[in-house]
């Protein structure tokens, strides 16, 4: 059992798991790496073309302190890049994304857990962001929008998030429709009587014309942000309609 199945509540069940792209390790070191490279280059562009070589007195100091500045700058930015990618290499192997009928759940940590949650109903929309190097490689951001506190949660560097965010906004549409549909008052047991003849097998469980309501008005508020298409909002539409 992983650490996302404990956390999962009675009658909670996963839909999706998702991790991180493995180029996230390599672009967070990658930039101290570049950082490097460029001063280096700064360097020698001083040490040959602006600073005169050699020599003693004045310049020869400066070239020699150019010099030693630019070697320790560089093997800086490099150890920070090896550190760094040892560090993005752990925190890549312990995050990750779950969509369950409830929520989205992120779970980070290697030695200590951590673990934040955006419930399905607090959506209010979802962004997808996907730089030039994630097209090429299949990875982009998502950011969920939601109206709880905590704020909006983002998932970087996600593994196909087009198709994370269609599994969010489905799931959130079934639950909406959950929700609204939830507890109505049962049908009143009927008084000891003759037995009547058999009748045949009732249809799905009408629905108050309040319920469906509040229901198309939620539906209505996730085709107009695009979250479903007309001709699932037409089909939910019609399939709540037909309870009544």
């Amino acid at each position: 059992m992983t650490y996302v199945d404990e956390l999962l509540a009675k009658g909670e069940t996963v839909i999706r798991r998702e991790r991180q792209h493995w180029i996230l390790p390599f672009y967070i070191a990658g930039r101290w790496v570049a950082i490097a490279i460029a001063v280096f280059v700064v360097g020698l562009v001083l040490n040959v073309w602006i600073i005169p070589n050699g020599g003693d007195g004045f310049f020869g100091g400066l070239v020699g302190f150019v010099n030693t500045v630019v070697t320790l700058i560089t093997w800086i930015a490099l150890l920070i890049a090896a550190v760094g990618f040892v560090v993005s290499i752990l925190r890549w192997r312990t995050q990750e994304y779950v969509l369950t009928n409830q929520r989205v759940i992120h779970v980070s940590g290697t030695v200590s857990k951590r673990s934040s949650d955006s419930s399905l109903e607090s959506l209010s929309d979802a962004k997808i962001i996907v730089p030039w190097l994630g097209r090429a490689l299949g990875f982009g951001n998502l950011y969920l929008m939601t109206a709880s506190a905590s704020g909006d949660e983002q998932l970087r560097c996600l593994i196909d998030p087009i198709a994370f965010k269609k599994a969010v906004m489905e799931a959130k549409t079934e639950r909406t429709i959950a929700l609204n549909t939830a507890g109505r008052p049962a049908a009143p047991v009927a008084s000891a009587a003759p037995a009547a003849p058999a009748r045949a097998a009732p249809g799905p469980a009408a629905t108050s014309a309040e319920d469906v309501t509040k229901t198309l008005t939620a539906l209505a508020g996730l085709r107009d942000s695009g979250a479903i298409t007309t001709e699932e909002y037409d089909a939910k539409k019609q399939e709540l309609l037909d309870r009544i």
